[in-house]
């Protein structure tokens, strides 16, 4: 038999180059619920009216060459802002570098890890900071003050969610404008057959984010699907959770930093040193252990500057 090469002997594994497989979260929602305010001080007073003087009802009838009645309103500097510095670095030791094959670009590769590493930061501090109880205007517990929304039988969702939309207008004057869950609350929703029954007459018959705006006359509906492992680094095994699960949050948000609007948060970013972005990457250099060190830095700092324009729903579903 005449000799023949086997596959082995023709072929050398080698890695491909025009794909790869890697994990990290498709969004983010932080950076687009509170309005982001460029600052050019690491800290300072966020102004504030003291809201019942808006609302008295103070103007009186003036007989003539009398003075009008007088009165005016209060100030409020107790709250401030402090933009701390997060930040993480990936080294890249020259021997690495010079070593890689592709697809591996470690300077790419690099920059994109740390870049996505802040942005979490900013999402887990958003999750931790303001989706919990203790802090908005009004908090309601599913089963203790609600009927959990995937009780179909018994839950009314709009019916709640309305009245969390009257409880911030009657504390506030104005009008809640977003709401934001975690994708497990979203996915009972699209199944309740309150909202179903919103659209069995419509020409797809399923429950998109735009119709329940429209239902809850809406602006901003954000359904948060990030996750984060709990585990530490270097475990054998990881354990993923989403950052924010079963919770949802009715807010007033304003458009954009104004005068004289409520807003139930804002998210100041330190300027000078984030040069204008939300965050920014830098390279150092280490000659003396030949490498490069990829840092991710961001200067923020997220605050509810007006906790009667929040309304939380705890546990809305199981």
């Amino acid at each position: 038999m005449a000799f023949q090469p086997d596959v082995g002997d023709v072929h050398v594994d080698a890695l491909l180059t025009n794909l790869s497989i890697g994990y990290k979260n498709q969004k983010y929602i932080a950076d687009q619920v509170f309005p982001i305010v460029m600052v050019d001080k690491q800290s300072d007073i966020i102004p504030k009216y003291t809201k019942a003087y808006w609302f008295l009802d103070a103007a009186r009838e003036r007989a003539p060459g009398t003075q009008a009645a007088i009165s005016g309103y209060a100030v409020d500097v107790t709250s401030t802002y402090f933009c701390v510095n997060f930040a993480i670095g990936k080294e890249i030791p020259d021997e690495v570098r010079a070593n890689a094959d592709l697809p591996y670009d470690m300077d790419r590769d690099g920059t994109e890890w740390v870049t996505d590493r802040i942005m979490m930061k900013r999402e887990t501090k958003f999750a931790a900071d303001f989706m919990t109880t203790s802090l908005w205007g009004t908090d309601v517990v599913g089963t203790t003050n609600f009927t959990k929304w995937d009780d179909y039988g018994a839950s009314d969702p709009i019916k709640d969610i309305r009245t969390g939309i009257r409880t911030v207008r009657q504390a506030t004057g104005f009008r809640p404008n977003c709401l934001i869950m975690g994708e497990i609350v979203w996915n009972r929703l699209v199944d309740h057959p309150d909202f179903l029954d919103r659209v069995k007459h419509t020409q797809l018959g399923v429950i998109s984010r735009d119709l329940v705006k429209s239902v809850l006359e809406l602006e901003k509906l954000f359904v948060a699907e990030a996750l984060y492992t709990t585990s530490d680094e270097g475990s054998s095994t990881y354990t993923y959770s989403d950052i924010i699960d079963d919770d949802a949050l009715l807010l007033y948000v304003a458009d954009r930093p104004s005068l004289l609007v409520p807003s139930a948060g804002y998210t100041f970013v330190w300027r000078p040193l984030t040069g204008g972005g939300v965050q920014f990457i830098r390279r150092i250099r280490d000659d003396k252990r030949r490498k490069d060190i990829i840092e991710g830095h961001s200067y923020f700092d997220q605050v509810a500057t007006a906790t009667d324009a929040g309304y939380f729903f705890s546990d809305a579903v199981d």
